[in-house]
């Protein structure tokens, strides 16, 4: 067995893919089926009794082109208006390669819907679509097997005559003007049948699959959406076009690459299926992974194609291929971001290493190019990330976001993507946050009721990095909620009554939610403080919101994320050691949750102080600290005097006092002091 490097057989374009996949297939089914081939570097390799010379060979001199035919198209070959150079060409050889080819366009030529579509104009278009289906159906029946195998690349007939066309193939074998199949005939007729040219046609394809240099490459050939590089002439653009300088083996061998592609999932799947569903690896378009949030309506659809590094057999590939759909929990992947989230346990399951995503983009009128958009490497160990990313795409599939919340939306799909992509906390904070950007624009100004919380918390607040205070801090605030008042989701959007989610900054906005949920215990005459919640933080770390050292957009933005947490049942408090500013802790005994145990040993429950948040935003902390000192002697405590000495933002640290925390024994014994007279600045 010979190893050979087929370095013209690139993992990019998709013209360049499906050629080694082509050269694997042929190899493999007409030369040495136990040939086997793997990805490395990119660059395709054939393991197989033919060495590079035995290969070249074989495909001049061996080599049985595949029946691509397409008689239902218009410039196919098969009507009077139709370039023939190549059809007639090999109809008229004696080859014995073609011998399959020949049979076919003679019993593709006397069917009767070919010779009406030959004398009838095409002006009733039911009918017209009605005799392409019936070619469809004949081919079916009368073209070998190796012909059928072209069919079920290029088209999908159903039971009840619903026709579905793989995207890589266009539209049944055709692209806008260009016919796919008549253009293959002509090019494989140049290289095979006219023998003053096989030197030449040997030098090309040592070119195709070694890269190796060649002249002689065809002008004013086509490309097809398969070579973007090339689909729309040299220097493209400006006035200064010019016809492609293509060489024809690659278009061949391109061609040779769809059958393996094979469509025939459609017949599995049934009518159900859509047109872009039919063909393996094909999705719905998807603006996820892209830097713009462009192109989605131009897009038909999106291919990715499967890299692996290990040696198979021809038939795994062909299984693989023809099995080829992404299931997201049982359901086949609809779109490039839901194709993402099945490519890491499609990868992993199947023994893959990496997906090249294409995107198929209108070009120029009815025309396409396999635009590359990013390799996705697969790596083990990151279901988890995969399954967070469903979580919050079935969060996304509840929200019925306006047209201004949209782009929103789709910015939210892209950190999903690039979770994928590169999992880890980073990305999924900037999931989290971009989820809690899009929620707070259509809670607080479309007035849209948050989606029902359903995450799990502790999860979550892991895989977002619970080192972080930002994220700390606002699941802390998330998770807010009272018997009496309620959750604090119920001040997070406009149209509820007790919304109270406004002001020009953070602080600003929790000192509003902080009083109006003091005011709707005041008037249920509840005997606690309504700010306790499931997630609870050491009191030490508000202090480093207080000082200002915390990115407070990120909090805002993560606190509208957990509210999708559902934190029903969960209480654990955040295991930090920070230290704790005494001020802080004098004014948050009057607004903890629950009671406090005094010197007696009595059970105390205080209540917030109405005087204290108006003097903190007047600036006036001391005030603030004197009444709290107050209280709290009042209710047999031992409190520490403060000595206000400047250098704390009042505003924040009246925004601190929403925050829930922790009864810890530091956070007592701030407030207890040995002697009446001792004080702390």
């Amino acid at each position: 067995m010979t190893t050979v490097e087929l370095n013209g057989c690139a993992a990019t374009p998709l013209g360049s893919y499906l050629k080694g996949i082509a050269v694997f297939r042929l190899v493999a089914e007409q030369a040495d089926q136990q040939a086997r081939a793997w990805w490395r570097n990119d660059a395709l390799f054939l393991e197989s009794s033919l060495d590079e010379d035995a290969l070249i060979r074989f495909f001049l001199d061996s080599y049985s082109p595949t029946p691509i035919l397409a008689p239902w198209n218009g410039g196919s070959g098969f009507y009077p208006k139709d370039s023939k150079a190549g059809i007639d060409a090999i109809a008229a050889s004696d080859s014995p390669r073609f011998v399959e080819y020949r049979q076919a366009i003679a019993t593709l030529r006397s069917l009767p819907e070919v010779e009406r579509g030959k004398y009838e104009a095409a002006k009733d278009k039911p009918l017209e679509e009605e005799r392409r289906t019936a070619i469809q159906r004949a081919c079916r029946n009368e073209l070998p097997e190796r012909g059928v195998e072209w069919l079920d690349a290029a088209i999908g007939v159903a039971s009840d005559d619903k026709r579905a066309f793989a995207p890589i193939l266009g539209t049944g074998g055709n692209e806008g003007r260009l016919d796919y199949t008549n253009n293959f005939m002509e090019r494989v007729s140049e290289l095979l049948l006219q023998a003053d040219k096989k030197a030449q046609a040997g030098e090309l394809l040592r070119n195709a699959l070694f890269a190796s240099p060649a002249g002689g490459f065809r002008q004013k050939a086509a490309a097809g959406q398969f070579d973007p590089g090339r689909a729309g002439g040299a220097n493209q653009g400006q006035g200064i076009e010019d016809d492609s300088m293509t060489n024809p083996w690659d278009f061949v061998l391109a061609l040779e690459g769809t059958v393996a592609w094979s469509a025939g999932l459609y017949r599995r799947q049934g009518v159900s299926y859509s047109s872009v569903l039919c063909s393996p690896f094909t999705v719905r378009a998807s603006n996820a992974g892209f830097g713009t949030a462009s192109g989605e309506n131009d897009s038909r659809a999106e291919i990715w194609t499967p890299l692996w590094e290990q040696r198979v057999a021809y038939p795994e590939l062909k299984n693989l291929l023809r099995e080829g759909r992404a299931d997201v929990k049982g359901a086949p992947a609809r779109n490039g971001l839901q194709f993402a989230e099945a490519a890491i346990s499609l990868g992993v399951d199947r023994g893959l290493s990496k997906f090249v995503r294409y995107s198929l983009l209108k070009r120029r009128g009815d025309s396409y190019v396999a635009l590359p958009a990013g390799v996705f490497p697969v790596a083990t160990g990151y279901r988890s990330d995969a399954d967070r990313v469903r979580e919050i795409e079935s969060i996304l599939g509840d929200i019925d976001a306006s047209e201004n919340a949209k782009p929103l939306k789709r910015a939210v799909e892209s950190t999903m993507f690039e979770l994928l992509l590169h999992p880890g906390a980073g990305r999924t904070r900037a999931m989290m946050a971009s989820l809690g950007r899009l929620l707070r624009r259509m809670a607080t100004l479309d007035s849209i009721p948050l989606p029902w919380p359903r995450l799990d918390p502790k999860d979550w607040i892991e895989a977002c990095g619970e080192d972080q205070i930002e994220v700390r801090v606002a699941a802390a605030v998330s998770s807010i909620w009272d018997p009496d008042v309620g959750a604090i989701r119920d001040q997070l959007v406009s149209g509820a009554k007790s919304f109270a989610w406004f002001g020009s900054s953070l602080p600003e906005k929790m000192i509003a939610v902080l009083k109006r949920r003091l005011l709707l215990a005041s008037a249920a005459e509840a005997d606690r403080n309504p700010l306790g919640g499931a997630y609870e933080l050491h009191p030490g770390d508000p202090t480093v919101f207080i000082e200002h050292s915390t990115d407070d957009g990120l909090i805002e933005d993560l606190l509208f994320a957990f509210t999708c947490v559902n934190w029903r049942g969960f209480s654990r408090p955040a295991n930090r050691n920070a230290e704790i500013l005494p001020v802080f802790a004098i004014l948050k005994h009057l607004f903890l949750a629950r009671g406090l145990t005094n010197d007696e040993g009595e059970n105390v429950r205080l209540q917030a102080d109405g005087r204290i948040l108006p003097l903190l935003e007047s600036m006036r902390i001391s005030d603030a600290a004197e009444i709290a000192e107050h209280r709290l002697r009042v209710a047999g405590l031992r409190p520490l005097k403060v000595e206000y000495a400047g250098g704390v933002d009042a505003s924040r640290l009246g925004a601190a006092l929403l925050i829930p925390v922790r009864n810890t024994k530091g956070f007592r014994n701030a407030v207890r002091a040995e002697q009446d007279d001792e004080s702390v600045s």
